[in-house]
């Protein structure tokens, strides 16, 4: 199991694609944070806080010349991002769900629009917390449990995008849509689909 990822980081970290570089453009920094309305299923609120750093970086300068003459510029950046993520959701009437996850993420932005999309994959934590939970003892009698609920194996799948922002404390907004995987659920998978709106700094 430790080869493959290290092979993987190595991929990573020392592809050639990819190089470290410095940044012209002041629309990101190498470390940022969103904080998102995270909804499962959009409608079941939450929220997430999110820190990323990016690993490797490639900037792409592409430039068109109209008949009139007139020059284009169409620059275009390539990064590979590492993020760690922790948020909470609730389902009325059913539980509170709480979830830990981190992500490779690519990431493209174009600068003269000042646009970015992104996917990115990764293993997840995601545990179950039931308002009322029992069990029986060994003396037949029946304890509330506090906190009770069900922890499980949760990667995750996300696609993105978003926009920078000029003149404002937040760097971009963001959208997001995120799959979680919850692993031996009732002996199966279980996919939750979540949205994500947030803000970027």
């Amino acid at each position: 199991m430790q080869k493959p990822l290290i092979v993987l980081l190595y991929i990573l970290l020392f592809n050639p694609y990819f190089s470290q570089s410095q940044d012209s453009t002041g629309v990101f920094s190498t470390r940022e944070y969103t904080i998102s309305y995270f909804g499962n299923n959009l409608l079941k609120p939450g929220f997430k806080f999110k820190t990323a750093i990016v690993l490797a970086e490639k900037t792409i300068i592409k430039t068109k010349t109209k008949k009139s003459g007139k020059t284009i510029d169409n620059t275009k950046i390539r990064q590979l991002l590492l993020g760690g993520n922790i948020g909470f959701f609730w389902h009325p009437k059913s539980h509170l769900g709480a979830f830990n996850y981190y992500e490779f993420t690519y990431r493209k932005i174009k600068i003269k629009k000042g646009k970015w999309s992104k996917i990115g994959i990764g293993p997840g934590i995601y545990r179950s917390f039931y308002p009322e939970t029992y069990e029986v003892d060994d003396n037949r009698g029946v304890d509330k449990v506090l906190l009770g609920g069900r922890t499980y194996f949760a990667p995750v799948l996300t696609f993105g995008s978003g926009k920078f922002l000029k003149n404002c404390f937040f760097k971009s907004r963001t959208f997001t849509t995120d799959l979680l995987f919850l692993f031996n659920y009732n002996s199966g998978i279980v996919p939750l689909l979540n949205f994500e709106i947030g803000f970027s700094f």
